[in-house]
Parts: structure tokens; C-alpha cells; sequence
């Protein structure tokens, strides 16, 4: 996995972005954070796994890089909001106090269609009673994109990477705030020899002194654009050649 570059994204473009795929075919249909069920906030080592210990449709690792007692990044599945159905991906930044602290929300393999026009997008919203708030550190929400050929290990042509600060931007109004649901999405083009797209969702401090603290949610995380031939595409690893005879 490649690490996020520091690539800024002003926060209108991202959240703002044509909307004209999103209304085409939604490749990542188990997105929505509605496995496994939970009741109340539920943190990913009791239940609230959204890659439901590697076994989710959509997600296959939910995990966080964390260090130090005073550097708590958490989170899981909750019922306790939701933009549709009944449930969503929570974040919590506990008084984190240091550095580049991440929960990092990985997809499985998506097949798509090289050379074509692709929409991602996730929902957010603040926690009423414990909103982002950041004395001196900065959170960020960053999306990475990375694209394979046919056998889920080349990779092909360039990662896409975009950075959205969390609730939004200093010295602008927050995107996200706690009374409704705003969208975050980013139009690609898959490049030449895609056939697999791979998502990952990055919610991470920065590297500023001071601390931040807060609850977001996230929900109906979504890639749409026109499907592969065969939606139900799997890697295909090369077979190694056979070895050559002995003289």
C-alpha cells in the first residue's frame, strides 16, 4: 500500500464535485455500513468491524495506527445515525495529542473499466454533543485510489490521491456540521489496463502541535460509473511457467 502524499484538495472541489455519475451503476453496493449489526456505538473489537474481520463484501481491513496512551484514535458501527438504513462508520479523535494517528478503511478489489470515467463519494456529518474541535492539530479525511491489472498485484498507471480536512478548511465554514448529512466526492478516469480498483479511506492527524478532539460519522460510501463486463471479476495471479526439463 502506498502512503497518502501531503496533496491538499481545497475542500470546495471535493465536496462539490459533479454529481452526473451519481446516478450511474453503484459499484460498491455493500458500502453502506449496514454489516454487521450493532446496537449503539460499537468499536471495531466488539462488533463493530465494517470489514467484519476481513470477511465484509466491501471492506476487507478496518484498522488503526496509533501510539502512545494520548494519542486514541478509535472507532466502529453505530445505529445511532444514519444518512439511509440504520447504520454508520464513526470515527473518534480522543484527545489525540500527537502526530499522524490514523484509521485507515480499506475496500476489497473492484472491477471496472480501463480508461473511464469513475465518481467516489462518502457522507459525513459532526456529532452534535462532541464536535470536531481542534486546538492547534489538524484531522483529515484522505482517499487514495490505486488501480491493478488483471492479477490483483501489478499495479497500473497512478494512485489518485485527494485530502480533505476535517470538519473543512481554516478560515472557511465548516463542510461538515452537525445538523445534516454533506457528500465528499471525487471524479477519475481509471487509466489504461485497469481492471481492479482498490479504495482507501484515511481519517488521520496532522503534523502540528496541539491536540484535536471529536466524533464524526460517516455513511453510503460509493463508486459509480459503468461495470466491468463481469461485476464478479476476481484476481486472476499469473500461473508461474513450468520449469525447464532437466538435460
Amino acid at each position: 500500500m502506498r502512503l497518502l502524499l501531503p496533496l491538499l484538495l481545497f475542500w470546495g472541489i471535493g465536496v462539490f464535485a459533479a454529481d452526473n455519475l451519481l446516478a450511474a451503476d453503484n459499484l460498491l453496493p455493500y458500502g453502506d455500513f449496514e454489516l454487521p449489526l450493532v446496537n449503539g456505538r460499537t468499536p471495531q473489537d466488539q462488533g463493530g468491524d465494517p470489514s467484519n474481520v476481513a470477511k465484509g463484501l466491501a471492506w476487507i481491513q478496518f484498522k488503526f495506527d496509533t501510539t502512545g496512551t494520548n494519542a486514541t484514535v478509535t472507532g466502529g458501527l453505530t445505529n445511532e445515525v444514519a444518512h439511509h438504513g440504520r447504520q454508520s462508520l464513526y470515527i473518534d479523535f480522543n484527545h489525540v495529542n500527537q502526530p499522524y494517528q490514523a484509521a485507515t478503511l480499506t475496500s476489497n478489489f473492484i472491477p471496472v473499466v480501463s480508461g473511464t470515467e469513475y465518481q467516489i463519494g462518502i457522507w459525513a456529518r459532526t456529532d452534535a454533543k462532541d464536535l470536531i474541535n481542534s486546538e492547534g492539530r489538524s484531522a483529515y479525511m484522505k482517499l487514495e485510489v490505486d488501480f491493478f491489472a488483471g492479477d490483483g498485484n501489478e499495479s497500473v498507471g497512478d494512485p489518485i490521491y485527494r485530502v480533505q480536512p476535517l470538519p473543512g478548511s481554516r478560515d472557511h465554514a465548516p463542510v461538515f456540521k452537525p445538523d445534516g448529512w454533506n457528500r465528499f466526492s471525487v471524479n477519475l478516469t481509471t487509466p489504461p489496463g485497469a481492471v481492479f480498483a482498490q479504495i482507501i479511506w484515511r481519517w488521520e492527524t496532522g503534523g502540528d502541535p496541539g491536540e484535536v478532539n471529536g466524533v464524526m460519522y460517516f455513511d453510503d460510501a460509493t463508486m459509480t460509473g459503468p461495470p466491468n463486463a463481469n461485476p464478479n471479476l476476481t484476481p486472476s495471479p499469473a500461473v508461474p511457467a513450468a520449469p525447464a526439463p532437466h538435460p
